[in-house]
């Protein structure tokens, strides 16, 4: 069963939702949303949504006041669509698999920015309770770390734009690679 990705007019649709009822705790964008499900569909415990769910929007105290019940319909079978691509997508051809990456508006060549999915992975490693990991997975969830904790915020600074665009690929070789790790050891 392949499914489709998102269209821009859905992902579109997301980002707008994320805006409306987006809050300082919750997800922001599609990009946070793409690094989040990436983590928690790679992880080590499968997650149902009643688990991860509420952490879209900060828990359940920032639960949005949905418009109507199409709205939030829309919007959660667009999400779990999106999550079953991810999932689907590093199971069965993990060498094709891309981080759904924003692009920075505010400069003048196309800068693609890493910060919004690695923090939404690390939200989902957090949720997940990752356990603690070998050394060579270690270093590949610090590459995800490096730019999804506010911690490390001083180290990326210091990073030049060709150093950070270099990292795209990185993340995503390191994503896969997780994803690979948690596969085998859930399929014993």
């Amino acid at each position: 069963m392949h499914l489709l990705p998102l269209s821009n007019e859905e992902i579109d649709f997301l980002n707008d939702t994320f805006l409306k009822y987006g809050n300082d705790a919750s997800i922001l964008d599609i990009s946070e949303l793409d690094g989040f499900f990436t983590a928690i569909v790679s992880g080590p415990n499968m997650l149902v949504p009643s688990q991860w769910y509420p952490d879209i929007w900060g828990r359940e105290a920032n639960q949005p006041e949905w418009e109507s019940e199409s709205e939030v319909e829309r919007f959660f079978h667009l999400i779990i669509q999106h999550m079953n691509n991810i999932a689907e997508m590093l199971m069965e051809s993990p060498e094709d698999f891309e981080a759904l990456l924003s692009i920075d508006a505010l400069s003048e060549k196309q800068i693609l920015t890493i910060e919004e999915w690695c923090f939404g992975y690390m939200k989902g490693v957090a949720l997940g309770k990752w356990p603690k990991l070998e050394s060579y997975m270690q270093k590949q969830l610090d590459i995800m770390a490096l730019y999804g904790l506010e911690e490390n915020f001083s180290t990326i600074d210091n990073l030049t734009p060709d150093q950070h665009q270099k990292t795209i690929s990185k993340i995503e070789s390191a994503a896969r690679k997780l994803h690979a790790c948690f596969l085998e050891k859930r399929s014993h």
